[in-house]
């Protein structure tokens, strides 16, 4: 990491600059995206987003592989929980994406349906999560972002974790191609949030690398 130096604040004080790059590789984050974020302070004022082997395509649909569906979905939901230490409930995500990559619906089910029953109950995550990226309709029309963003990262949890739950139990996909945002998107959404929750915002996004290999091998 680069020593910081001055910039201009938002009220026109010098203030110290450090530009932090996260990516292409950490846990619980997507394989391949680099987000470079300026700070000032704890504050996000700037950022660019790139992937590693700089493609420029959108994310592939997933329409030709319906039965990842759930599965990615389930990854998705399991490093929200694992970066706001919910370890057991990530656990269970893990469990019920393994069950799904095996066929196993029966199973996967049961994980899924004791997971929404838990995280409805949860203290801990609404204390995490409530509040990390609040965005209402206004803000997913200017920034081109599904429906599901709306609310804040609990919000988007819950009602990626319902989904899969009753997409699982038979009632067919509830969710479009769509609903994972492009990384394109990323700088305009960090953008004035504190680095403490940027990776719990970037995590509640769903989103998807055009260049990521989709493996799962753990």
């Amino acid at each position: 990491i680069s020593l910081a130096h001055g910039g201009q604040d938002r009220d026109g004080l010098e203030m110290d600059v450090l530009h932090l790059p996260l990516g292409p590789v950490l846990p619980y984050w997507s394989a391949g995206l680099v987000l470079n974020c300026s700070l000032q302070g704890d504050v996000v004022f700037d950022a660019e987003v790139s992937i590693v082997d700089g493609r420029e395509h959108e994310p592939k649909s997933l329409a030709s592989s319906p039965g990842l569906r759930p599965a990615m979905y389930c990854d998705d939901v399991l490093a929200l929980l694992a970066l706001a230490g919910a370890d057991d409930l990530a656990a269970r995500a893990r469990l019920a994406r393994d069950c799904l990559l095996r066929g196993d619906q029966t199973a996967a089910r049961d994980v899924l349906e004791r997971m929404v029953r838990a995280v409805r109950r949860s203290w801990l995550l609404r204390w995490s999560l409530r509040g990390v990226l609040v965005l209402d309709p206004s803000d997913l029309e200017r920034h081109g972002l599904p429906a599901s963003c709306e609310g804040d990262a609990y919000d988007r949890m819950l009602l990626t974790l319902t989904r899969v739950r009753d997409e699982v139990g038979g009632a067919g996909p509830t969710s479009e191609d769509d609903d994972r945002v492009s990384w394109r998107s990323l700088p305009h959404l960090v953008t004035g949030l504190e680095l403490a929750t940027l990776r719990l915002a970037v995590a509640s996004l769903n989103l998807h690398c055009a260049s990521q290999a989709v493996e799962y091998d753990r």
